[in-house]
This record gives C-alpha cells, sequence and structure tokens, in this order.
C-alpha cells in the first residue's frame, strides 16, 4: 500500500468518523507493519507494470539485494529467464495463483521460491490497479528433493547391480511398486503378486509379522529418515528366506511422510552362517569351560580379557580380581604365587614360549591340599595376532605326570639296588665253587645261598610282573563270579599249608550267607601274600588267626570282611604310612627274606575287586589286616 493511498484512506476516514477511529486505525497501521516485517517469507507489492512498490525486510535476507535499491526496479529483472514467461502468465492473471520459480541472488545463485499472486482494483474513479504477492524460499526443500531423486537413481542402480528387489510406497495414496527382481526372490513371476502392500504382509513369518509391522509404522510415524528391518519372508516353495529390507522416507517441510522406497537383499546364506558362527562359539565357550587345562586370554589392549574356572581352581582368584586388569598386574599376581626362581614377566620377550612352573594356590586351596605345597605346570604362551586377542596363557597341571616320572626314577632306583643284593650273593657264591674246591658239606651250603637268593629274585619277579598286569588290568579282563568267602579261605590255607608247617593257624567264619563277587584268583593272591607276612614277621609255633565277619554302614552296602591276625614283630604309625610303598621294608625286618612288594600288590588287587584294605598294628605285640568286600557289589549284576 502506498503512502498516497494510505493518505487518501485517511482523509476518507477523517470525514466519515471521528477522531478516536483514525488513531485506531494508524495503531492498526502499525502493528500490521510490525507483523509484515517479522515474516520470514518475502512480501511485495508493484504496481500494474510490474515495478516494486513495497518490499518487507525479508527481500533483503533472501535475495542478497537491499530495499532502497530494489524499489523502483522491475520484479522481472529477479527472475531467471526461463522462468520469466511461466512468471509472467501468473502475473498478469486476475484469480490468485501459486507457482514455483527460481530468483536470481545478488550473487548469482539460483534460488526457489512458491509464489502467490493476487491482483488488486481499487475503487477509486482512477480504477487504479496494483499486485500484491509473497515469495517463499523453498529451496532447502527443492535441493533436498533432488538430492533425494538423484540417490533413488543411484539407489536403483546399485541394487540392480547388486541382484536385489526393489519395492516402493507412497504413503499418502497407499499405491506400492514390487519390482519383478523383489518378487523373482520369493520364487514368482510379476504378473503373479499384486503391488500391494498385503503382499508383503501376507508372505512374512508367523513370528516375525507383528514385529516387522510395528517397526514399519514407527519408522513413518516418527521422524526417522531410513528404515531397516530383518525378517523372514516365504518362497513359492513354502520355505522361508531371511530378509534385509531397508528403506529412506520422503517426508514434507512439516515432517509429514510422502514416500518410503527401499529394497530387499536375501541374507539367508549369511543368516545360516552366523547360526553356525554362533553354534560354533557356544561349543568353544564349552570346551573353555571344562577344559581340564586353565586358559587365560588376554586383549589387543593387553588386559585380561577371560579365564576359564580351571585356572581359578588352580589359582585360587576370583574372576572379578582378575577381570580386565593389565597383563603387568596379572603378572605380579602370577609371580606372588610362583617359586621365587620364576618370573612371568621375562615371557613377553617371546612370540611363543613354554616353560615348566611351580605354583602355590592362594590359601592354599588346590584341588587336594594335603598334596605337596607347589603344584607343577606346563605354562605355554601363544601370541595371537588379530583385533580382539593378543595373547592366550595355556596352565596344563603336570604334577601327576611329574611325579610318575619322579616315581620311576625311584623304582628304577630301588629296583635296581634290591636285584642286585641277591644277584651279587648268587655271582660271589657261584665265583667260589668255580674257583676253589670245597667238601660236600660246605657245597652244599653254599649251594643252599644260591638257591634262597635265586628264590628271593623269582619272588620279585613275579610280584613285579603282576603289578605290571594289575596295572594293565581293564575291568572286562576281570572275571566276576560269585565265591563263597569260606572256600576262598580254605583253598589258601590248602595251598599254603604245604609250604609251612610251623604255625597254629585257626580259622573262624560267621554263619549265613558268606558269598560275594570277585575275582577268585586275585583274592587269593592278596590273601596269600597277607598269609605269607604273618607267617613271616610271627615266631615259630605262634598263633595266626583268620575270621570272617560283617560290617553294617549307613547309607552304604554292607560289607563282609577277611581278618588275618598274628602276633608278630608289628609296626610304628610311621611304618604304617609306608607298608604300601613298593620296595619299603621296615628296619626291623632286614633279617627275613622279602622283596617289599606283597602290600603294594595287595593294596593294588583290593582296588581293582572294589575292596578296602585296613591295617592296624602295635610293635612286639602285632598286626591285623582287613580285606573288606561290599556285599551287594556292583559286578552282582
Amino acid at each position: 500500500m502506498t503512502n498516497e493511498e494510505i493518505e487518501t484512506a485517511k482523509d476518507r476516514l477523517y470525514t466519515q468518523a471521528n477522531y478516536r477511529l483514525v488513531n485506531a486505525l494508524s495503531e492498526y497501521e502499525a502493528r500490521f507493519k510490525d507483523i509484515i516485517e517479522q515474516l520470514d517469507e518475502i512480501v511485495f507489492t508493484t504496481d500494474k507494470s510490474g515495478t516494486l512498490t513495497f518490499l518487507n525486510s525479508a527481500w533483503e535476507t533472501h535475495t542478497g539485494f537491499t530495499i532502497q535499491e530494489s524499489l523502483g526496479q522491475p520484479i522481472f529483472n529477479y527472475i531467471f529467464s526461463e522462468d520469466l514467461e511461466y512468471f509472467v502468465d501468473s502475473f498478469n492473471k486476475k484469480s490468485s495463483n501459486t507457482i514455483e520459480i527460481r530468483f536470481i541472488h545478488q550473487q548469482g545463485e539460483l534460488l526457489w521460491f512458491d509464489t502467490s499472486i493476487k491482483q488488486h482494483i481499487t475503487s477509486t474513479p482512477e480504477d487504479f490497479q496494483y499486485i500484491v504477492g509473497r515469495f517463499v524460499n523453498i529451496n532447502k526443500r527443492v535441493k533436498t528433493a533432488n538430492e533425494l531423486k538423484e540417490n533413488k537413481e543411484r539407489f536403483e542402480l546399485a541394487a540392480t547391480a547388486c541382484n536385489d528387489g526393489i519395492w516402493d510406497m507412497n504413503i499418502e495414496t497407499n499405491e506400492v511398486y514390487l519390482s519383478p527382481r523383489w518378487k523373482e526372490m520369493l520364487g514368482y513371476k510379476d504378473y503373479e503378486l499384486n503391488n500391494v502392500f498385503s503382499t508383503w504382509q501376507d508372505h512374512l513369518h508367523p513370528e516375525d509379522a507383528d514385529k516387522s509391522i510395528d517397526i514399519f509404522n514407527q519408522a513413518i510415524q516418527g521422524n526417522n529418515q531410513f528404515y531397516e528391518s530383518v525378517h523372514r519372508l516365504k518362497n513359492k516353495s513354502n520355505n522361508w528366506l531371511w530378509i534385509l529390507s531397508r528403506g529412506i522416507i520422503t517426508r514434507n517441510e512439516q515432517g509429514k511422510p510422502l514416500r518410503i522406497a527401499g529394497s530387499h537383499t536375501d541374507i539367508t546364506r549369511l543368516k545360516q552362517i552366523e547360526e553356525q558362527l554362533v553354534e560354533r562359539e557356544h561349543q568353544l565357550n564349552t570346551i573353555f569351560n571344562i577344559s581340564p587345562d586353565g586358559i587365560v586370554t588376554i586383549s589387543d589392549t593387553g588386559r585380561v580379557s577371560a579365564c576359564n574356572q580351571k585356572f581359578l581352581e588352580i589359582t585360587g582368584f576370583s574372576f572379578q580380581e582378575l577381570l580386565s586388569i593389565p597383563e603387568i598386574a596379572f603378572n605380579k599376581k602370577l609371580d606372588a604365587l610362583s617359586c621365587p626362581e620364576f618370573s612371568t614377566i621375562s615371557l613377553n620377550e617371546q612370540d611363543n614360549f613354554s616353560t615348566t612352573i611351580k605354583i602355590q594356590a592362594q590359601n592354599n586351596s588346590l584341588n587336594n591340599p594335603s598334596s605337596s605345597k607347589f603344584k607343577i605346570f606346563k605354562l605355554t604362551i601363544c601370541k595371537l595376532r588379530n583385533d580382539l586377542l593378543s595373547k592366550v596363557i595355556y596352565f596344563q597341571d603336570i604334577t601327576i605326570e611329574h611325579e610318575i616320572n619322579r616315581m620311576k626314577s625311584d623304582f628304577l632306583s630301588t629296583a635296581a639296588h634290591e636285584f642286585r643284593s641277591p644277584m651279587s650273593s648268587v655271582y660271589g657264591f657261584t665265583e667260589l665253587l668255580l674257583t676253589r674246591d670245597f667238601d660236600k658239606t660246605t657245597s652244599r651250603q653254599i649251594l643252599q645261598n644260591i638257591y634262597q637268593q635265586s628264590a628271593s629274585l623269582i619272588k620279585m619277579l613275579n610280584d613285579l610282573l603282576d603289578l605290571a598286569k594289575i596295572e594293565a588290568l581293564k575291568e572286562k579282563q576281570l572275571e566276576f563270579k560269585k565265591h563263597s568267602l569260606k572256600t576262598v579261605i580254605k583253598q589258601v590255607l590248602t595251598e599254603f599249608m604245604v609250604r609251612d608247617n610251623e604255625h597254629q593257624i585257626s580259622t573262624y567264619f560267621i554263619d549265613g550267607d558268606d558269598f560275594i563277587y570277585l575275582d577268585i584268583n586275585y583274592a587269593k593272591r592278596a590273601l596269600n601274600n597277607i598269609l605269607s607276612n604273618a607267617v613271616k614277621y610271627s615266631p615259630k609255633g605262634s598263633k595266626i588267626i583268620i575270621s570272617t565277619t560283617l560290617r553294617k554302614n549307613l547309607n552304604e552296602p554292607t560289607e563282609i570282611g577277611i581278618c588275618v591276625k598274628d602276633n608278630g614283630v608289628g609296626m610304628t604309625n610311621e611304618q604304617l604310612t609306608k607298608i604300601f610303598d613298593r620296595f619299603w621294608r621296615g628296619e626291623n625286618a632286614y633279617n627275613v627274606i622279602g622283596t617289599g612288594l606283597g602290600m603294594s600288590l595287595v593294596k593294588e588287587i583290593m582296588e581293582y575287586l572294589n575292596g578296602t584294605i585296613e591295617i592296624e598294628s602295635q610293635v612286639e605285640i602285632g598286626t591285623q589286616i582287613s580285606l573288606w568286600f561290599k556285599k551287594n557289589s556292583a559286578y552282582e549284576n
């Protein structure tokens, strides 16, 4: 509105109203101007020739031109040449209309504007005509739409190259497009499936349907620009395919969704591989947790990332105190448990390293508290080159192997010593007979000594062979049958009395059922060894008692035992702790011929017969040895 028009209006008002109405109009005019100036859109007026007569401040903001230099200029000067004809046609229309055109910014940039134009005719006698309009800057929206179009074209090209299916949905009209490849992925021809939203819904897996539809609706109803969902679709063969569905959502300036388009990727094979990896991970975790070796892993950042239960048992550490601690701190903890001569820090210098160490558990909490203070481990460090782990440390308990090797060495040393004495005697006496002449009586005495030492060697060899046989036994090689202990004892006594008639052997048997399942040959061997010891370590003419007895145990099967009691030299408590050691013989037994293998042989036999052995002894009073067998043996069935 021009100043002349305003003045004309004022004059008319002054003639038609009072002073108060004039003031109200002035105030309204000022408010109207303030509102116009606050608008972000351009408001303009021109005369009928297109010359600019009014511009608000938004003109300078959006076009870069000042209001002062623009007023009086044709508005057509600011319209892009390709849109000028289109603008002029709209300018000359008497009815209101809206078009989208490009303006030339002061710096030469083309800007898109939504333009509304309306012609106004005054009621003055001159019938003066002018134009009122507005320009709304839609450059961002147009730019976004163009970018979206380009992205969609690129996307369709890339999807075609990747062999993916394409889908598109007009949210306002519910029109849906499913590409031929989308349908082909499910085994259908293009004409076999309709381009409707329900086609997708009807093929969803029942377990995925609700969740997948919710994800789709939330993507549209929210403020998201992108949509993504993983679900299963049924193909024409009634098999399920895993599909990765991804899309992009187009919205207007108010955020209202207009369109969503995207692709379908068949990831069935990837899912199968994923399931195999999950199963593989489960298997590895199971192996990790049940491994008989202690395992510790160090992450790529040099911190403890995991350790299995066996390692915690070995060291007494808790998982909480180890998790995520630096490797240096872990080494210090391990050093504190190790022998002083061992330092784990030196292991860092090697890529792959293996050594033997001794470790003491915290609070002495090793698996066998009664064993040695230190346990022996083979420590192996394997350095890795990946993004997750830098090192794996294995702790293999070789205490038993180490102890067996020590026992083997001790056994060979002891056996060599035990064989050497009788062999030396045999060698010496034989040499005497070969080099010197003796009378008949002396020669016989020498031959008697040779015979006794040879018998000792033979018995020692037999005992060693029996031990070797028992250690190599398998349960299926034992011949378990039902036998009466009374019969077993009588058979042993019958064979034994042939060799010894210098002791008084008495027997006492329980009344009733004394049948149990056992291997009779090994049971007789065990009883024979015990009876032999009772005879050897008892004075001639002394009494030896053999009896059977029952023992009822709480929550355990009833046991039946064979007890052999003598009045011999007896043993101390310290000697009793060594009685089952191979080649061990008490100080008071060296004048008695023996090998030191008999009781270890009895112990091995009783273990394989699922029985136990108990010994009670007092020095100079005698010894009682009991062999206990379970009445209801596991071999009965």
